[in-house]
């Protein structure tokens, strides 16, 4: 999932604390409507699982995505697709949940141990971007170009069967960590301090989810191939 901190190259502006604080407040929406988008797919996950709905909530996403700059600034367009974009999200990642409840003797806890983990990787990452006086800003186009590897390895795995042994899997899934990780710190201090010229709440705020959302799904595949005890 592309991260949209990547995409503006414009130089750096200071957000008021105002601002910043509207940024977290549709982050914790966002994330709210991801849980129910969740608790919708489990509901349905026979429709969602037997259907071709989850490949089109997969386009619908990046849809989002790509066109994010033709909407982010119409209202009330913008707040209708910020808040829809976190149910595809919901949505579309419930087929690895139930994959993992039901193909894991120990897949509930696994699942709890890689919220928590979430959780405190980015309660790292944050803290590190408000207290380090290093400028993160230089590590954008790094990261952005890792992300791209991230992407290519994760399609070669699909042609590939010699890149999908447990090595390789630990190896993808621990860089997607040390990746997205990265990019949390980055967007906190971009959101508090550097946020790029032109930048609006919501885009600010649909990077961090991203960044949130992508370091849960590695840290959930790193658990799996490293304590998983398939039925």
């Amino acid at each position: 999932m592309q991260n949209f901190s990547t995409i503006s190259g414009s130089q750096p502006l200071s957000l008021s604390k105002s601002t910043e604080s509207q940024v977290y407040g549709l982050f914790a929406v966002a994330m709210a409507l991801t849980v129910g988008g969740v608790a919708i797919g489990m509901q349905y996950s026979d429709i969602l699982l037997s259907t071709g709905i989850y490949i089109l909530l997969i386009i619908g996403q990046l849809g989002l995505i790509f066109t994010s700059r033709l909407w982010v600034e119409k209202s009330p367009l913008n707040f209708l697709l910020f808040g829809l974009f976190p149910i595809f999200s919901g949505l579309s990642i419930t087929p690895l949940i139930i994959s993992v409840l039901t193909g894991y003797a120990n897949g509930s806890t696994i699942l709890l141990n890689a919220l928590s983990a979430t959780a405190f990787m980015a309660g790292a990452s944050a803290v590190f971007a408000k207290t380090t006086s290093w400028n993160l800003g230089v590590m954008g186009k790094a990261l952005f170009f890792a992300i791209i590897g991230l992407i290519v390895m994760g399609l070669l795995q699909m042609f590939v069967p010699a890149l999908r042994t447990t090595q390789m899997e630990l190896m993808i899934s621990g860089a997607g960590i040390i990746i997205f990780a990265g990019f949390t710190a980055y967007d906190v201090q971009r959101i508090s301090g550097l946020a790029s010229k032109g930048y609006n709440p919501i885009m600010l705020a649909l990077s961090l989810y991203l960044d949130i959302f992508n370091l849960f799904i590695y840290i959930l595949r790193f658990m799996l191939v490293l304590s998983g005890d398939r039925r």
